[in-house]
């Protein structure tokens, strides 16, 4: 059943319909996904790993290969999750430096490494140095200490 969540969720999330033949808009729906889970909202069953533009999950990724054959369902959220959507969704259309695709890269990236690779007393300068070694793109200090600060809004 999952999946059939998913187009509605990416709808919900970035005011468009999802179309999979795009690169930005798969690593968006990834993104979007993870960040959700970590805000305690479970769209699936999906474990993420590290990968070269952040947290991935190859079973969503199949997902979202598959979803030409998923029809359009509409979704009725509960007022928890409605909460959490409307704090990404402001996040995610911030006007920052970064395209949206690769803020939201930025953002679920920034939470992955502080969630998984990083202990509980890291500084966020120590976590975005990290972020900015890893990912040479995502090369905007200010941007990135941001970033980690909307996270701590977007998850409460």
């Amino acid at each position: 059943m999952a999946k059939e969540l998913l187009k509605p969720v990416y709808q919900s999330v970035y005011g468009e319909k999802f179309d999979a033949s795009s690169f930005e808009k798969r690593m968006e729906m990834q993104k979007a996904i993870y960040i959700l889970q970590e805000a305690g909202i479970r769209v699936g069953d999906y474990d993420f790993l590290w990968y070269k533009h952040g947290p991935y999950c190859q079973s969503l990724q199949d997902d979202i290969l598959c979803l030409s054959d998923t029809p359009d369902i509409a979704i009725k959220y509960s007022e928890d999750a409605k909460e959490v959507i409307e704090r990404v969704k402001s996040v995610i259309n911030m006007n920052v430096e970064y395209a949206r695709s690769t803020w939201v890269e930025c953002l679920a990236s920034l939470q992955y490494l502080r969630a998984n690779v990083f202990s509980l007393n890291a500084s966020n300068e120590d976590i975005v140095k990290d972020l900015m070694t890893r990912k040479s793109h995502l090369n905007n200090m200010e941007t990135n200490m941001m970033a980690l600060a909307r996270l701590d809004y977007i998850l409460g």
